[in-house]
């Protein structure tokens, strides 16, 4: 009967091991992928923040890629049972149970540096891109200076008035920049909004036959008819984003609006870019701007580094913050001699660049900047013929 109770044990135990080997498995790759989650963005956060202060020094930049993680998860276990006297009166035994786990990740980095990514990070973004980087809504929540300061960052020019002239901020441009942020304070919004894109010419509407208006419908295309109904255009609905505003007749809209180089009297203007604009097309109803690139963006946040009186000669002499009064930046990235407590810190020249974990408007800035980098990084693949960096962890 003993030894029956001893073999019905080793049975216990041999499932209760395997149970504990599968609950193991499952909470393990709950915590490690969100270890895994926290160590990329803290990379990706220092990376982008390296890079603004190389660019501040005027160093070469240069940006790797986290490609995959490749976490091999292993479980073992063992069981052993000591019986003796068997087939005696007095039968006795011992059971006992081992369970090994082990984690053996690599990480494979690509560095960015092919023709893809330059094109990448030297395009313009987006107008929509744009200004979802900025996040001018939660920045226009905390500070007026920081909204001004997202639309600096998504555009460098708007209505023809570029944000540097000979060297020096134009006065005209930061007019611009101040009009939209004050119709946005004034319950201006941005809206996505459908209009026609006649990117075509005009043609006899009598040389359209039904079968040619049948085949533009399938490539969802319309003609539209113009010149008194003799002439149509092909032409394809695009959803194009506009500064909407609740109270155009407004004293206050019509004076930023003014400023903002357009004709007031309308409750929509769309922005555009230049490659919309047609030669001699004066349309005095949209806001024409010039979004940034990634490295544009990098460089403009460059102007934000606290740089120590140690490195002057080190860096180029830049005239003060023009976007606020007392000539200081909204935001900065502080610089120490002594290492921070903080997660956003990089060292750089013997000194510790960081973002104060106090200061939300710099973490908000970091934040937007991130977010542009992580939507242009990433062009190069680990299948393609790329040098590739493959480390163990702990290697």
């Amino acid at each position: 009967m003993k030894m029956r109770r001893f073999l019905i044990g080793i049975v216990l135990l041999a499932a209760l091991m395997s149970a504990s080997c599968a609950s193991m498995g499952s909470k393990k790759l709950v915590s490690s992928h969100t270890a895994y989650n926290d160590a990329v963005q803290l990379t990706i956060t220092r990376e982008v923040l390296t890079n603004i202060v190389r660019a501040r020094y005027s160093d070469p930049q240069q940006f790797m890629r986290v490609n995959s993680i490749n976490a091999q998860f292993s479980v073992s276990s063992g069981g052993s049972a000591n019986v003796g006297g068997i087939g005696a009166a007095g039968s006795a035994g011992q059971l006992g149970g081992t369970i090994g786990y082990s984690d053996s990740p690599t990480i494979t980095y690509i560095p960015q540096n092919d023709a893809g990514f330059y094109k990448s990070t030297m395009s313009a973004f987006a107008i929509g891109e744009a200004v979802g980087f900025g996040l001018q809504y939660r920045f226009a929540q905390l500070d007026r200076n920081l909204l001004a300061l997202s639309l600096r960052l998504s555009f460098g020019s708007i209505n023809r008035a570029n944000d540097f002239v000979a060297g020096e901020y134009n006065i005209t441009y930061e007019q611009r920049v101040e009009a939209i942020a004050r119709l946005l304070e004034l319950g201006g919004t941005y809206r996505q909004v459908p209009e026609w894109d006649f990117d075509t010419i005009s043609i006899p509407k009598d040389k359209v036959s039904a079968e040619d208006m049948v085949d533009a419908f399938g490539g969802g295309m319309s003609f539209i008819e113009e010149d008194g109904g003799r002439s149509v255009r092909l032409a394809r609905y695009r959803l194009v984003l506009a500064l909407v505003l609740p109270a155009p007749d407004d004293p206050e809209v019509v004076k930023a609006l003014e400023k903002l180089g357009v004709t007031p009297g309308r409750s929509k203007y769309v922005f555009r870019p230049p490659l919309h604009q047609v030669p001699d097309d004066e349309d005095s109803y949209s806001i024409w701007v010039t979004p940034r690139s990634m490295l544009d963006m990098i460089s403009v946040a460059s102007r934000f580094v606290d740089v120590p009186s140690e490195h002057s000669g080190m860096v180029p002499t830049l005239e003060p913050w023009h976007g606020d009064s007392t000539g200081s930046p909204p935001v900065i990235v502080r610089s120490s001699a002594q290492r921070p407590d903080v997660p956003y810190r990089v060292q750089h020249r013997g000194y510790w660049f960081y973002i104060d974990d106090t200061d939300l408007n710099s973490k908000m800035f970091l934040e937007a900047m991130v977010a542009a980098y992580t939507s242009r990084v990433g062009s190069m693949e680990a299948t393609q013929d790329t040098p590739q960096v493959v480390l163990p962890v702990g290697g």
